[in-house]
C-alpha cells in the first residue's frame, strides 16, 4: 500500500480477538495503519472503499502446518505455489512442521528454504 493511501473497508464482520471485537463495523486504514474502527475519523477521506458485505475482515491468519514440499517433492508443491495459495486465503504466515519429507537435516537445506521463501 503506497504511503498516503487511505482505504475504508465497509459492511464487513470485523473479527479481532486480541481487542475483543466481533461485529459488523467499518475499518479505516491510513498509510498502512488502522486509523479507526467504526466511524471514520474527522477529516478522513478514503481513496478507495471496499464493500466487505458477507465477508470477514480480520488480522492475517497463520498456518502452523504448511507443507511446501520443497526441496525434493516439487512436483506436488513448491514454496511459491503454497505461498500464493496461502495469500489467496488470507494466510499471512506459514510454518513448516519438523516432519518434512525429505527431512530438513542440514543448515544448508534450511538456508536454501529461507532464501527461496
Amino acid at each position: 500500500m503506497p504511503d498516503g493511501s487511505r482505504i475504508s473497508i465497509c459492511n464487513g464482520r470485523l473479527v479481532d480477538p486480541a481487542n475483543g471485537i466481533d461485529g459488523q463495523m467499518d475499518l479505516h486504514i491510513a498509510d498502512g495503519m488502522i486509523a479507526a474502527v467504526g466511524a471514520a475519523p474527522g477529516g478522513f477521506r478514503a481513496d478507495r472503499t471496499l464493500d466487505a458485505r458477507g465477508r470477514i475482515v480480520c488480522p492475517g491468519l497463520v498456518d502452523l502446518c504448511a507443507r511446501p514440499r520443497e526441496p525434493g517433492l516439487e512436483h506436488k508443491a513448491t514454496i511459491a505455489s503454497e505461498s500464493t495459495a496461502a495469500a489467496g486465503a488470507g494466510v499471512t504466515t506459514i510454518c513448516c512442521p519438523p516432519d518434512t519429507q525429505p527431512v530438513i537435516d542440514t543448515p544448508a537445506v534450511a538456508q536454501l528454504i529461507a532464501q527461496t521463501a
